[in-house]
């Protein structure tokens, strides 16, 4: 059965992974099952989902399998015989084009002579029809020949690109073993509820761990800082195998690791308390289960005895057991089917996964072998001829001294030879391992294994791979599988962009933002930045200077959430108008945040600020008996800009402990009123902090002015002098 083509439709990347969606359309046919070519080999199986889009139909299981397409051979003589003809043309140019530069230079040598006069004859009048006709002449020819050699340059080029191909190909049909002979890839076995009369369309969704994004914006003011725009981006990296070409494409904060396992109400009850039993999930096997399989035995007794015992009968030594009885480690059985369904014959794997990178230099100890399997395309009988044929090609390799394939099936996953496989589901419960838990990888034997028919054996993804019509040799089809798996993880550990952060959660929330078109990300393992969305925000212009400090004055911008998403931390590019100001850095804004977030911009150079401070020693209270410092401060806003500005002045003033008695500080009068702040500022609690929020007209100057007062006992000073300001 040849694999449908399939589209990717939609990609959701989260923290690290993402998961991919495939549409594919398979039409009226016999059998129940689909398949769905062009998967990746980084995609985790277990994460294999499918559904019925329209046709009236469903899905009742789906299987990941691998497939192999063969690459075009290269016809060595027509690449011959193009790679002279190329080099004929190329000769051919470069000869017109010397003619072409010979003639262009005779033309540019075309000058005009004249007759030396005779000894005492007056001198003759010069030829000028003569000398323009030439003129004339030369212009025109060499006009014509310029443009040939122009022409002709550009063949030459082609020309030459056409011979190196044709050359570079000839180079890679030189040798009698091409590097690549095969391309191995993924398929999704869909099997329906029913064998589809129409046009179905079909859903498939898997997991691939080789993508992960981060979040940046761009905001476009207009003058002034008025209005403007925010736009979010993402840097999305992804080495999963395949390019997402004009994918649907959505961002999540989420990790798709994280379990979200429904909680399980465990009963309350009033008396001692007791251990619960373990689950074993095993149960004894129905009575009479051989007796199911008599008529199957009777349609095959005038066949040769089926080998008994694992995927290839109870092989020892590359000889058949004549004994029904399992041996004692027998490899696990294949995954059944109808004996009367047509399908290709099973290729066993280790159990447990692939072998670890120790397997990859044990070859002297078990080498593995190639394997000619054919598929299997008649109904049981045919099945049952092949498989036999493919015993007695199997004990030949034995006798030859290849390694026996019942070695290679028994490893487990360190790639030891001394465990047994685990038990089939006939087994006492304590016998029973945790991977019997996993139902979805729970497989029946084969009817011909009397030793498993009818129970349940615990199979993962490399127990086989179906595998028609070629050689197939397992220790390389792991070895690529591994590398895929390798480069989609490196993807996790590559360095961000610059001043970008790691997504995560917004205040325990996860959010999820949906691209605006349909986007391109190749599967090169390098960043790619792509637009994501409008954010609706609000945005204040403000601008905050701290005179005390530093008499500059700073402009920033306040940023209002309206967005039902939540703006995450990351670089912002701000640019006003068509000048590019800055690149800084967004905090965390939550969907609809009561507070505001500040944003910084620099300096503002049209507004000016000047401080000025008068401080004198005064005595005061009953008799003389404490000590007065006042203090005038007065501050000068002079606005340059062509619009009003929101100007947020901030000063300090000293601050008294409260348990400190003898110590006051006593706010006098301030025009226009301060604000005395008591709650943290940018993040930070200032002790002592006042600060003026006002509006300066465009072109006009503003004073502000206060005054405060710190009295203490008489016979005390501020440690350091009393002028403190």
């Amino acid at each position: 059965m040849s694999a449908l083509p399939s589209s990717l439709d939609a990609v959701t990347v989260y923290r690290e992974g993402a998961i991919c969606r495939r549409v594919a359309k398979a039409g009226a046919s016999a059998d129940r099952q689909v398949r769905l070519g062009g998967l990746p080999l980084s995609l985790e199986p277990a994460s294999l989902r499918a559904r019925v889009l329209s046709g009236g139909n469903r899905v009742v299981d789906v299987r990941p399998q691998f497939d192999v397409q063969l690459a075009e051979e290269v016809d060595v003589p027509t690449e011959q015989r193009a790679w002279e003809e190329a080099g004929a043309a190329l000769a051919q140019l470069e000869l017109q084009r010397q003619r072409v530069h010979a003639e262009i230079g005779e033309l540019q040598a075309l000058r005009p002579s004249f007759l030396e006069p005779k000894p005492g004859d007056p001198p003759r009048a010069a030829p000028v029809d003569a000398m323009l006709s030439l003129g004339d002449f030369s212009e025109s020819e060499l006009g014509g020949r310029l443009e040939r050699r122009r022409q002709l340059d550009q063949q030459i080029v082609d020309a030459r690109a056409e011979q190196s191909l044709r050359q570079r190909r000839m180079q890679e049909a030189s040798t009698s073993k091409r590097a690549e002979r095969a391309r191995l890839s993924r398929v999704a076995v869909v099997t329906l509820a029913e064998a589809p009369t129409g046009p179905v369309e079909l859903e498939l969704e898997y997991r691939v761990p080789g993508a992960r994004w981060v979040p940046s914006y761009s905001l476009t003011l207009e003058r002034g800082l008025t209005n403007g725009a925010l736009q979010m981006r993402a840097s999305i990296a992804q080495d999963t195998g395949e390019d997402w070409g004009q994918v649907r494409l959505s961002l999540s904060t989420a990790s798709t690791s994280r379990r979200a396992d429904m909680p399980e109400l465990k009963a309350l009850k009033i008396g001692r308390s007791q251990e619960e039993p373990p689950r074993s999930g095993w149960r004894e096997p129905p009575p009479g289960l051989e007796a199911l399989f008599e008529s199957y035995d009777a349609a095959m007794g005038s066949l040769p005895a089926a080998p008994t015992g694992g995927a290839f009968g109870g092989l020892k030594g590359g000889k058949a057991d004549s004994d029904s009885r399992p041996t004692p480690r027998p490899p696990p059985a294949p995954r059944s089917a109808p004996m009367m369904q047509p399908m290709p014959m099973p290729v066993a794997m280790a159990p447990g996964g692939p072998p670890k990178a120790s397997l990859a230099v044990s070859a002297s100890n078990a080498p593995m072998r190639r394997m000619e399997v054919g598929a299997a395309r008649g109904g049981g009988g045919e099945m049952m001829k092949k498989s036999r044929s493919m015993m007695k090609d199997l004990e030949m390799a034995e006798e030859s001294d290849m390694a026996p394939m019942e070695d290679m099936a028994s490893m487990d996953e360190g790639g030891s030879f001394d465990e047994p496989a685990p038990e089939p589901m006939g087994a006492p419960a304590a016998a029973l391992d945790s991977s019997f838990g996993d139902y979805a990888r729970l497989v029946m034997g084969a009817p011909e294994s009397h030793a498993q028919r009818g129970k349940l054996t615990s199979a993962s993804e490399w127990d086989f791979a179906f595998v028609a019509g070629i050689s197939v040799q397992i220790d390389v089809v792991m070895a690529i599988v591994s590398r895929a798996q390798y480069a989609a993880s490196a993807v996790q550990h590559l360095g961000l962009p610059a001043m970008c952060n790691p997504v995560s959660s917004v205040k325990s929330f996860d959010y999820r933002y949906d691209c605006g078109a349909r986007l391109d990300v190749p599967s090169t393992g390098k960043w790619v930045l792509v637009p994501v969305m409008s954010c609706a925000v609000g945005l204040t212009p403000e601008y905050v200077c701290v005179p005390s400090v530093e008499q500059k004055v700073y402009r920033t911008l306040t940023i209002a959430n309206q967005s039902p998403h939540a703006l995450l931390p990351g670089p912002v590019d701000v640019t006003a108008g068509d000048e590019f100001l800055m690149t800084t850095a967004l905090p965390a804004i939550g969907p609809g945040a009561d507070q505001s977030h500040r944003l910084g911009l620099g300096v503002e150079e049209a507004i000016k600020v000047a401080r000025k401070t008068q401080f004198k020693e005064t005595s005061g209270g009953f008799l003389g008996g404490s000590t007065v410092l006042p203090h005038d401060i007065e501050i000068e806003l002079n606005n340059r800009l062509a619009a009003p500005a929101l100007i947020e002045v901030r000063e300090r003033v000293p601050w008294a402990d409260p348990s400190d008695k003898d110590v006051k500080v006593e706010d006098a009068q301030s025009v226009p009123p301060w604000e005395k702040v008591e709650t943290p500022v940018d993040g930070e609690l200032v002790k002592g902090l006042r600060r003026w929020r006002v509006t300066v007209p465009p072109g006009q100057t503003m004073k502000l002015t206060a005054q405060f007062a710190i009295r203490m006992p008489a016979d005390k000073m501020l440690v350091g002098g009393n002028r403190r300001n």
